[in-house]
This record gives structure tokens, sequence and C-alpha cells, in this order.
């Protein structure tokens, strides 16, 4: 009989059409990760992924000391916060790290840190600053070299819960808008102790 289809060309059509569901799945996962990962919004990194938000970025002032002149001051305060935030799940980064099965780590947050052991990257649009700072205090980083950083405020040599840093970036390096990272990591042994992601 002609037209009729054997069962061996049934399956086989089957199997085409899954295999063809199935790559058009990698594939928008494969793009959805692309431009998260773009965007800065995600990382690959198994250091960076579940990393607990102890230092949040609280504020990134884009007007001059006097408050009132616009010239993209760039002043970061970072806090040191004392409760952990509350996910967002709609957030796409926090849906992929759970769909992955990367845990958050339950940080310690009544710890005391010493500034000296903490240095910071700072990441604009999910590009790497060049000014990576060595020294969360103050008094150290006036001997460190100042590319991208006018200075740094905050007393005492330890960073205690609800304790806070302004760090005051080159003048235009962060616009309304920006999506700006930081990482704080431990000068000792390498590991990443922190990070936060904040609209400009």
């Amino acid at each position: 009989m002609k037209g009729a289809e054997s069962p061996d060309e049934a399956v086989s059509a089957l199997q085409a059409e899954l295999l063809l569901v199935a790559i058009v799945i990698i594939l928008s996962a494969m793009i959805l990760a692309y431009l998260l990962l773009t965007s800065g919004m995600l990382s690959f990194d198994p250091g960076m992924a579940g990393a607990p938000c102890i230092f949040e970025i609280v504020s990134i002032n884009h007007l001059d000391e006097d408050g009132q002149t616009l010239k993209y001051d760039s002043r970061v305060t970072l806090r040191y916060n004392r409760t952990p935030t509350s996910p967002d799940i709609r957030d796409p980064a926090y849906l992929m790290r759970q769909y992955l099965g990367y845990q958050e780590e339950n940080a310690d947050r009544t710890a005391w840190y010493v500034k000296d052991d903490l240095s910071a990257q700072f990441f604009r649009n999910g590009e790497a600053l060049p000014s990576r700072i060595p020294t969360m205090e103050a008094h150290e980083y006036i001997s460190t070299h100042h590319y991208g950083v006018q200075y740094i405020t905050g007393t005492g040599s330890q960073w205690c819960p609800g304790g806070s840093i302004t760090i005051d970036f080159t003048d235009g390096t962060f616009r309304p808008g920006d999506n700006v990272r930081v990482e704080i990591y431990s000068n000792t042994d390498g590991r990443l102790i922190s990070a936060d992601t904040h609209t400009a």
C-alpha cells in the first residue's frame, strides 16, 4: 500500500521531533545564560555562586559633596549587613542558581573582619574595573596606588556589623542605570567573602 508508514518510520519521526525539541530547549538555555553573563547578573565561577551579601552597596552618589552639583561623583557606600536579605525569586540569576543546585552560604554576620585582610574588585555592567582595591583599611590605602579611586573613608582597623565604608571613585566611573557589582575577598586565602550587585 502506497503512503502507509512502516512502524520504523513512525518511530524515527517521533525521535526526530523529540531531538528537535531538546535542541531548542538547550539553545534557549544557552541564550539565557549568555544574556545573564553579559549583563553581569550571573557568573559560572563556582566561588561566586551562592556568595553571601555581607558587605552590601547601600548607595552610589552621583552628586558632588555639596549635595547639589551633578558630576557623577561615583561615591559608593558599603555597609556590613547584619541580616541576610531575602532573595528575589523573580531574579533570573537567583533562579539559575537554584536550578543549578547552588545553595546560599550561611554567613557569620557577627564576625569582625580585619579591614587590611580585605580587598575589593568592582564591576561595571559585567566588566571588571581596572582599579582593584588591595585593602579596605583607609589608613593603609593611603600608601597604595590610587588608580581610579580618590579615597576611602572609614574608622578603625576592623569592619564590624553595621559599619560602613565609602569609596570615592574617579568622577564619571558610574552613571545612573549602570549595573555595579562588588566582590570582597580575603587577602589571606583569596576566598570570596561577599558579593553584591546594585543599580547606580
